[in-house]
């Protein structure tokens, strides 16, 4: 049985002379998020219905399509049930309703009709009343059938409250809401929900140079989230100026190449949190964020070599040393997490970390102390995994 969705995007907002799809939220509109929380609980194809396509919903749909959501534009009933096979499960998505992913997932795995509910009071009339004790919290679950059925039988009713209606009296189960939902119908019923996205794009965990980027990494990820920009070309740009750091060192200008490197530092969490908000995936696997450790490593070694001439051959030899051990710690860590794992060694840390060095000028004292943190870094995530498999063993 395969999983579609059907996203009503025709109703007028509270806003003069706009739907509720193309509101905008979290620097996108209301439907492109209806459409990736969709795609993002299986379903394929996402049929947005809309009856006219205003500038704003023109663009968001582009978006969309150009991202490889799979949406379908229908104009009518029955070319959405023509979209579908009768025997599909159908994620039935209300104008204007944004809720969590998990709640997606949820009705989509369940068996049967399902129609998500909310209590009575304190939800106004966006949420269309069901009984005397409920209403609609904007998500249900029904067949193609019953969709089919629905747009032959529709006339000039509506649909997206037709098919609630012969959703329930098919015997439909009720689903309590778990989490917060939302109906969108003003620009005041955004700001909280648009908080709530931006949060839940931080992420989790990081090290310390990360945690101490995160403020400048949330700031300018709030700043473009409006803006075309993708996270790739963000991811391109610190790999870039990772390059050019590169280059930089070569060249002996040992100061540009350090500022370079630092200001690709927060590039990469930002395109992170910007995929996480516009729910883009892969972008860790982007290609861009292969070459980035290894441009940082060829800073390293490049460095190094400059430095031979006053220092000697031992540099080198440090400088790629330091890199085995780095290699060898994302060996041993990688699945396992390490207790203390915030202040490990890293490409960001060791950026940073070489900064009161270079403002001393002591740049080969900064490689020796890069050596001593990558080492140290290794045997204790060493320690501590080899700790844990020995526990798990006994």
């Amino acid at each position: 049985m395969a999983l579609a969705a059907l996203i009503s995007a025709y109703h007028e907002s509270g806003e003069p002379g706009v739907l509720r799809a193309a509101l905008p939220l979290a620097g996108r509109t209301v439907v492109e998020r209806q459409a990736r929380l969709a795609a993002a609980a299986g379903a394929d194809p996402v049929l947005i219905f809309v009856e006219r396509m205003p500038a704003a919903l023109t663009a968001a749909i582009d978006r969309l399509k150009r991202e490889r959501v799979p949406v379908q534009l229908v104009r009518g009933a029955e070319e959405a049930a023509a979209a579908l096979d009768p025997y599909d499960r159908v994620l039935l998505v209300a104008d204007g309703a944004v809720l969590t992913a998990a709640q997606h997932g949820r009705v989509a795995a369940a068996q049967g009709n399902i129609v998500l509910t909310v209590p009575d009071g304190g939800f106004g009339e966006p949420y269309e009343r069901i009984d005397a004790d409920s209403r609609w919290a904007g998500l249900a679950a029904i067949d193609g059938a019953l969709l089919a059925e629905t747009a032959g039988m529709l006339r000039d009713w509506d649909l997206q409250s037709t098919l609630l209606r012969r959703t329930l009296q098919a015997g439909a189960r009720h689903l309590a809401a778990e989490g917060p939902v939302a109906i969108l119908d003003r620009d005041e019923d955004l700001a909280e929900l648009e908080r709530r996205i931006v949060a839940a794009a931080d992420g989790t965990g990081g090290s310390w140079a990360e945690r101490m980027l995160g403020p400048l990494e949330r700031a300018g990820t709030t700043f473009l989230m409006g803006s075309p920009l993708s996270p790739q070309l963000l991811g391109f740009t610190a790999a870039l100026l990772t390059l050019l750091g590169a280059i930089s060192f070569y060249l002996g200008w040992h100061w540009i190449g350090l500022a370079k490197l630092l200001v690709a530092t927060p590039l990469d969490g930002m395109a992170a949190r910007l995929a996480r908000l516009r729910m883009l995936s892969g972008v860790r696997q982007s290609w861009w964020s292969y070459l980035l450790p290894l441009f940082a490593a060829a800073a390293l070694v490049i460095l190094a070599y400059d430095l031979m001439p006053a220092r000697g051959w031992g540099i080198v030899l440090l400088a790629f040393t330091t890199l085995a051990f780095l290699i060898a710690l994302a060996i041993e860590t990688d699945g396992h997490p390490v207790r203390g794992g915030l202040f490990l060694a890293e490409r960001k840390g060791m950026s940073w970390l070489m900064l009161p060095f270079a403002a001393f000028g002591l740049w080969h004292v900064g490689l020796a102390v890069l050596f001593a943190y990558a080492a140290a870094s290794f045997f204790w995530a060493q320690r501590a995994v080899h700790a844990v498999l020995q526990r798990v063993q006994d």
